[in-house]
């Protein structure tokens, strides 16, 4: 056999040599020296190794050596090595899964055996260590935001039976007043899903209370504030625990296909609009003019109205005057007032009298004297 030992020595075996002759050619070097055979190097006793570091163990630590006997110092000893180290082993979990750390925009949320226990604030945090304790790290600063109304879903019915086309963006973040960090973990299981369908009904239904004309014109801020507060009272009845910043309504018009006609209306709304105020600047300028003339007739009336009564009064008071007069000298006043009549009529009158012995020239142009005597008067 190749394992044979040659040399004439002991019987060989491929453990080792039967003698204690050792030419290197037992790969596994010899076996230990015993009562039948030569004897060795003894190889080393994993018992005594643990005994020599269980004593520096000890020694390290304050104690004192152990013997290299066995008995009740070594079982002592062998006890110290495992609590020592499993003292250590606790100290490394506790380290490491005890200690987390909270960003600025975050909160830690602590759950003991899986059913929430506190909130903590940004900052190096303990706990428990795992499995006791966990802690979960949702970021509530952060602002989130998002679109809705591009497509279908952005078409909505309005009170007056009209379709309008809305596009408006949303922006929420966690609220981390009381429970609500709590409430946003575990009372929805989608928030970004959540918000958005309840932003779409709340839109939804805000539009269909509202008339088109207002939608797109004056009432766009009314809209968004109404839809913003619907949907924070939907998700406070839901315990969400989120806060709905602002919403924005971006965009309010007709569908495509009836965007021209609504245009001819605006375009019609705008040319009333002008005849209106044209209609009022000359109704401006007009009634104050005939409020004048009407006025000025008036004052006009009133003055003829004050001239006749003064004549007619004037007229009564010299008819009694003279018939004053005429009770007095009834002949003298009666020749009178008939001079003054003949000088009334006749000096309105183009009678020419002639005196026959003034010697009158017959070529003399009789009929126009009263004409040069007119503009003599006048």
């Amino acid at each position: 056999m190749p394992w044979n030992d040659n040399s004439g020595g002991g019987g060989g075996g491929p453990w080792g040599s039967g003698g204690n002759n050792n030419n290197g050619q037992n790969p596994w070097g010899q076996r230990p020296q015993g009562g039948g055979g030569g004897g060795g190097e003894q190889p080393p006793d994993l018992d005594e190794v643990v005994r020599q570091m269980q004593g520096s163990l000890r020694k390290f630590f304050g104690g004192k050596g152990g013997s290299n006997g066995s008995g009740s110092g070594g079982k002592g000893g062998g006890a110290f090595g495992i609590g020592l180290i499993a003292v250590v082993l606790i100290g490394a979990w506790f380290v490491t899964t005890g200690i987390y750390q909270v960003a600025p925009e975050q909160n830690g949320v602590v759950l003991r055996f899986g059913e929430y226990n506190r909130t903590t604030q940004p900052g190096l945090r303990f706990k428990l260590p795992t499995p006791i304790e966990t802690v979960l790290l949702p970021e509530v600063t952060t602002t989130q935001s998002m679109t809705i109304g591009t497509g279908p879903e952005g078409q909505m019915l309005t009170r007056d039976e009209n379709i309008v086309d809305i596009d408006f963006a949303v922006q929420w973040r966690v609220d981390t007043t009381g429970d609500n960090v709590r409430n946003f973990l575990f009372n929805i299981r989608n928030p970004e899903g959540t918000v958005r369908a309840v932003a779409e009904s709340a839109m939804r239904e805000v539009i269909g209370t509202s008339d088109l004309q207002f939608i797109i014109t004056e009432g766009r801020g009314e809209v968004s504030q109404r839809t913003r507060d619907l949907v924070q009272a939907t998700l406070n009845e839901y315990e969400a625990g989120i806060q709905i910043l602002q919403i924005n309504l971006q965009t309010a018009q007709p569908p495509e296909s009836v965007i021209a006609s609504f245009r001819d209306v605006d375009v019609a709304e705008q040319d009333a609009e002008r005849a209106r105020l044209e209609a009022t600047a000359h109704a401006n300028r007009v009634i104050p003019a005939a409020r004048g003339v009407a006025a000025q007739v008036t004052q006009a009336a009133q003055a003829y109205r004050d001239s006749v009564i003064a004549q007619a009064q004037g007229d009564a008071d010299r008819f009694v005057a003279i018939y004053d007069e005429y009770a007095q000298a009834p002949e003298v006043t009666r020749r009178r007032m008939y001079l003054e009549t003949m000088e009334q009529v006749l000096g309105r009158s183009d009678l020419l009298v002639l005196d026959g012995d003034a010697g009158a020239l017959p070529f003399l142009p009789l009929d126009r004297l009263g004409e040069n005597r007119n503009r003599g008067d006048n």
